[in-house]
């Protein structure tokens, strides 16, 4: 039984990554994609190597995309780059 009720999404300005108009779209694709991770994961028997998406975020230009960084990594990251900037 096939069921085939992806998320609508578009490409972004940014880049290559898909994005989610809304918080809403981008919160059902996280549930989906981690989902569908997990089930390849559990295939494999192994989880281990694998990016599992955590999390969403809102780009400059409007739209949401998925990430497997967590927030704090990011937030240490960006703390760099603001620091060697200056």
């Amino acid at each position: 039984m096939s069921c085939n009720k992806g998320v609508a999404w578009r490409p972004c300005n940014c880049g290559l990554k898909r994005g989610f108009t809304n918080e809403r779209d981008a919160e059902k694709a996280l549930g989906r994609a981690q989902a569908k991770r997990n089930r390849r994961a559990d295939a494999y028997g192994t989880r281990r190597g694998q990016h599992i998406e955590q999390r969403y975020y809102q780009c400059d230009f409007g739209l949401f995309h998925l990430t497997s960084e967590n927030r704090s990594s990011y937030a240490t990251r960006t703390m760099k780059m603001k620091g060697a900037a200056k």
